[in-house]
């Protein structure tokens, strides 16, 4: 194992970040949009790097690496090649394409130059392979079956592989043909942000019939050899094209214009969602069966951007051969910060670490509580407590119905949050789902709400007997629980869970055995402390802020309770 300090990133497209790793252990990670306050920030992640440098104190000279999470060449190659694809009419569009990316390619390399020491390697490496080390270098697994899925790298969207001490590639899916671009260009069909909007039309799906569109969704791909597919490229243009995914034929197929961001939500829009995840699921367990059948590995580390479709990942375990299932917190482009970094650092033989912990951003101190409450002093009042008087103030005030935002420690890496950066509210509370979208959240109201509940309970509730503790797998909540349980199960009866024990988190299962007492469910509501279309609180600023902006009760801030003032 290489033991120096190596730096690694990922930026370009989406959700740029960047890791700190010293003797194989993550120290420090973050999202670049943290800083920025600019959702799935895709520029180079200089305050992230700032941070890892000051927080952990080194030089460019005490670097032994830099590591970026795939090869700009590579994919400056693609890009060129597939933009052809557009024809004459496109040729001033690509042009302007392919010039941009050169920009960026030369612009990434000289930014990366600059972090070099005198000794610095600088490593380029692949994309899915990043992907493939975050979920293997991260997992409990000494050897494990591997697939990474998600829009497109240098040129492949799918990489299946196997793992045990080094990852080795078996197969493969290449662009254009994409799970990702598929999911994507719908994202775009029924009027949400590509990149951004997924999570919204896997939530819409539920309230939609697959089968009325099912045959229309036949047409756009044919299943291949060993697990793979292939799209109908009639149909789509994200292959030459920066302003479009599809074009009218789409339309045409499915009988109806693609749907406008500010039109109202109609049922067939949720038809097709439900159609596209029923697809989805089809060809995603198709590879996962060639990859048991190529393996025979009863373990699976799931990674890349598609990592992020709870509802399939939490029908793996039922649905295949597979009986161990890991997924890390931040599969997508993110995590490929920690992947790259990690890819190198075992690239020589050495003991792997433990590196399962999602804690790795910045903290605060009770200073910055303190500064932070001087500042907004004409709008809230704080009071330090106990923390045995925290849990139960904050137990009793969910079980009347309050909606706390509960901050301390290390921010959590990847989309979720994890109880570091949490709003909490009653999941047994049948109006508190409603009340969060309308006035906490400010969005859409058919978006659902996860529950963190007692890793010890869980199978008790849901109907699901792995842990699950980074939220990333929807699984059924049980029949006789379902009734009691209004504000966290979804109209198909799902939720998305995360599975909580005292080692991962003292504080909130210590709350979650306090709510067992008084509200008869060691369950709370857990969703990410931001407003719609911003990014999670990073300071006790950023915290007193958006509690100023929301109808939320109460603020905990490390062991301060915070309270607006009446005016």
């Amino acid at each position: 194992m290489i033991s120096g300090y190596i730096l690694g990133i990922s930026c370009g497209y989406h959700d740029s970040a960047a890791s700190l790793i010293k003797d194989g252990k993550v120290l420090g990670a973050c999202e670049e949009e943290r800083f920025t306050g600019i959702k799935h920030d895709s520029s180079f992640p200089i305050n992230t790097i700032n941070w890892l440098v000051s927080e952990f104190k080194i030089t460019p000279n005490d670097l032994e690496a830099v590591c970026f999470y795939e090869n700009p060449k590579l994919k400056l190659d693609r890009i060129e090649t597939s933009t052809k694809k557009g024809g004459w009419k496109n040729f001033f569009t690509r042009l302007k394409i392919i010039s941009k990316n050169k920009k960026v390619y030369k612009d990434t390399i000289s930014q990366l130059e600059t972090l070099r020491g005198n000794k610095t390697q600088l490593i380029y490496c692949d994309h899915h392979l990043s992907h493939l080390a975050y979920s293997y270098y991260t997992s409990p697994f000494n050897e494990s079956a591997l697939l990474s899925v998600d829009g497109v790298g240098e040129w492949e969207t799918t990489s299946l592989a196997k793992a045990s001490d080094d990852i080795k590639k078996i197969g493969s899916v290449k662009f254009p043909h994409s799970l990702g671009m598929l999911y994507s260009t719908f994202t775009a069909f029924l009027g949400f942000k590509p990149n951004e909007g997924e999570y919204k039309v896997m939530g819409l799906a539920p309230y939609g019939d697959a089968s009325k569109y099912i045959n229309k969704f036949k047409q756009l791909y044919t299943v291949t050899k060993n697990g793979g597919y292939e799209l109908n490229m009639d149909y789509f243009t994200y292959e030459w094209s920066t302003n479009s995914m599809f074009n009218e034929k789409l339309s045409e197929l499915f009988e109806i214009p693609n749907r406008l961001p500010e039109e109202t939500l109609e049922q067939v829009h949720k038809d097709i969602a439900a159609s596209l995840q029923q697809i989805y699921e089809f060809l995603f367990f198709r590879l996962l069966d060639t990859l048991y059948k190529q393996t025979k590995s009863e373990n699976l580390c799931l990674s890349g951007g598609c990592a992020y479709n709870g509802t399939a990942n939490g029908k793996i375990l039922k649905r295949t051969k597979f009986k161990n299932l890991y997924i890390p917190p931040a599969p997508s482009d993110a995590g490929s910060a920690i992947g790259c970094a990690l890819h190198y650092a075992y690239s020589t033989p050495g003991n792997r670490v433990d590196n399962s912990n999602p804690y790795l951003g910045p903290t605060f101190n009770t200073d910055d509580v303190v500064t932070a409450l001087k500042v907004y002093e004409k709008d809230v009042w704080g009071e330090r407590k106990l923390y045995e008087q925290i849990t139960n103030i904050v137990a009793n005030e969910i079980v009347d119905g309050n909606v706390i935002g509960w901050v301390e420690g290390r921010m959590e890496f990847g989309a979720r949050a994890l109880g570091n950066r949490s709003i909490l509210a009653n999941p047994r509370d049948p109006q508190m789902k409603s009340r969060l979208n309308r006035v906490i959240k400010k969005r859409e109201g058919f978006r659902p709400f996860a529950p963190m509940v007692l890793e010890e309970s869980s199978s008790i509730y849901f109907d699901y007997e792995d842990t699950v503790p980074f939220m990333n797998q929807v699984v059924k909540v049980r029949d006789e629980h379902k009734h009691h349980l209004p504000a966290i199960t979804h109209v198909d009866n799902s939720a998305r869970i995360q599975t909580v024990n005292k080692r991962q988190h003292r504080r909130m299962y210590n709350l979650l055995e306090r709510l067992q007492v008084i509200n008869e469910y060691p369950l709370v509501i857990n969703t990410s402390f931001n407003l719609k279309d911003q990014t999670m609180v990073l300071t006790p600023l950023d915290a007193i802020k958006t509690f100023l902006n929301c109808e939320m009760d109460t603020l905990i801030l490390n062991n301060y309770i915070v309270k607006k003032k009446i005016k």
